[in-house]
């Protein structure tokens, strides 16, 4: 019996020592990376600039993902956070109520591929609802850093367990991915959802493929998991403008409001799988993509990290 691409990576995730980051800040006579913890704010370890942004470099060694700002080991990248991160608004009660094997679990790695293909198009998958964290939520592909990989390894990987697009650094521009970001991740995402249960360091990589492999193209290697993923459409740099004015900075209080300029019926061509579990072709409301996150429970929304990347990728092309 063929075991699917999700089975097969639950499989290894049993066995897989976790990639955790570490952090050196030489600014605090830091003379070698450190294991992060669970509660530790990244950001304010390395001091914000009040918009909670920071700069660090970001590199793999020994297993480890390394934060530093030792400009000698690499160039510096933004890492930010939004302003309702519950590891920075913690309170004291609610550190101490925290189970023992979160408290000790340290901070994991991710990665995330922005790809965008040769027409100027990026794909955007649908977290299945049925996963732990963030269900039912638009992302780039891509999941944890695995034993030995690079970056680029773990991001083309991830894409096709997830996707199906099976791709070689050789089929983009640069030929190899590229830190595009990085961004500190918390689920639930906000304190008003839930105490945190996963803390990580989502890096996003960026490649756009060469001439040859457009979206069209693309698609008809597309085959969703759909364990892991129950849609997927490639947006066009108008529709990433429009997503990335969705703010959930500026969110209610209680509930979300969906962008006003949003047209009723309005929806972006994309695949899909249907209730009968099969891949097919369909039309994706708009309005949850040009959503944010709800102050009490979450919902279908690109995410809030999601969204930065895509600021940066726009600011790149």
């Amino acid at each position: 019996m063929k075991l699917s691409r999700s089975i097969l990576k639950g499989i290894r995730a049993m066995t897989a020592t976790r990639i955790l980051v570490n952090l050196q800040n030489v600014n605090k006579n830091e003379d070698r990376p450190n294991p992060a913890s669970f509660t530790q704010s990244v950001i304010e370890h390395f001091g914000t600039t009040g918009d909670n942004v920071t700069e660090v470099n970001a590199y793999l060694q020994d297993n480890k993902l390394v934060l530093s700002n030792d400009w000698t080991k690499g160039q510096p990248v933004k890492l930010k956070r939004p302003s309702f991160c519950p590891i920075t608004n913690l309170t004291s009660p609610i550190r101490d109520d925290l189970p023992d094997d979160t408290k000790s679990r340290g901070i994991d790695s991710g990665v995330a591929l922005i790809l965008e293909s040769a027409d100027g198009k990026v794909l955007l998958t649908r977290r299945a609802k049925t996963l732990r964290t963030f269900p039912g939520v638009w992302v780039p592909p891509g999941g944890h850093l695995e034993e030995n990989e690079t970056f680029a390894m773990a991001g083309l990987r991830e894409c096709h367990e997830e996707t199906g697009l099976k791709m070689r650094p050789q089929q983009f521009v640069s030929e190899d991915l590229k830190v595009l970001a990085l961004w500190e991740s918390v689920y639930p995402t906000k304190l008003t959802i839930g105490p945190p249960k996963r803390h990580h360091i989502v890096v996003y990589l960026y490649g756009k493929l060469k001439p040859g492999f457009d979206a069209n193209t693309m698609n008809k290697q597309l085959q969703l998991e759909p364990l892991e993923t129950d849609a997927c459409a490639w947006l066009d740099r108008d529709l990433v403008k429009r997503i990335t004015e969705a703010d959930e900075e500026k969110a209610t209080e209680h509930g979300y409001k969906p962008k006003e300029s949003v047209a009723k019926g309005e929806y972006v061509r994309g695949h899909i799988i249907d209730e009968d579990n099969r891949q097919v072709e369909g039309n994706i409301p708009l309005e949850p993509l040009l959503t944010v996150s709800g102050a009490v429970s979450d919902h279908e929304r690109v995410s809030t990290g999601t969204k930065f990347a895509l600021e940066e990728w726009l600011q790149r092309v």
